[in-house]
């Protein structure tokens, strides 16, 4: 058996947001800035130059940052719940992981993204296991009052791999990535095989196979 590690924003869920300024799209962290008005993108897209000058220390203390926006802009769980619940899956997942081989591939999930985006595809898609970079804990009055943060993203993801490989004592290359994004390179670079779904230049230039439809990885791991 090997693990599925797959990425969630723009690999399982479709990513529609992609901010003046951004390099990067997202399912839900853009959205939320989209959502709250003018001056969250403002500060959004201000984040996004912070990291892309080095400004940050590490993605942990960028979600800092990025979460003082949603407070200071007064993010509510009506809001969030809502962009949670509208994110659409990407072509096909639901059908190719409903044929996927589960005797073969166990599915996980990392990502950078929110721990409630990723529940949401447990539920659908039968994942028993993923780890999320953000999750968002609302009060009584449905204000932002706390959160959970994991440094999962980037060269991050790798260590949440490596310990799912250990958990099933299975071998270093006993694994298999897909993702689509940049932030996703450091990742493929390390997998024994990795799959670019609709990848970015820089994703698609390090992977093994690329595909523009999601259910064309059932038959590379069928190789």
């Amino acid at each position: 058996m090997k693990l599925l590690v797959l990425d969630l924003e723009g690999t399982i869920f479709r990513t529609d947001v992609r901010l003046p300024g951004t390099s990067i799209s997202s399912t839900i962290w853009q959205a939320i800035a989209h959502a709250l008005g003018p001056q969250a993108i403002k500060e959004e897209v201000a984040t996004h130059e912070r990291w892309n000058e080095g400004r940050y220390r590490s993605y942990v203390h960028w979600m800092e940052d990025t979460i003082a926006i949603h407070v200071r802009h007064g993010l509510t769980q009506e809001i969030f719940d809502q962009l949670i619940a509208s994110a659409e899956y990407n072509e096909s997942v639901p059908s190719t992981l409903a044929k996927l081989d589960r005797t073969r591939y166990e599915p996980l999930i990392v990502s950078g993204g929110f721990r409630e985006l990723a529940r949401r595809a447990q539920y659908d898609l039968r994942i028993i296991h993923a780890f999320c970079a953000c999750e968002y804990i609302f009060g009584d009055d449905k204000k932002l009052l706390s959160y959970n943060l994991l440094p999962c993203d980037f060269e991050g993801k790798i260590d949440f791999i490596r310990l799912m490989l250990r958990e099933y004592k299975l071998s270093p290359s006993d694994w298999v990535f897909v993702g689509d994004g940049a932030n996703d390179a450091h990742v493929a670079k390390a997998a024994p095989l990795s799959i670019g779904y609709k990848p970015h230049a820089t994703l698609k230039s390090v992977v093994t196979e690329s595909v523009d439809n999601f259910k064309d990885i059932i038959p590379i791991l069928d190789r």
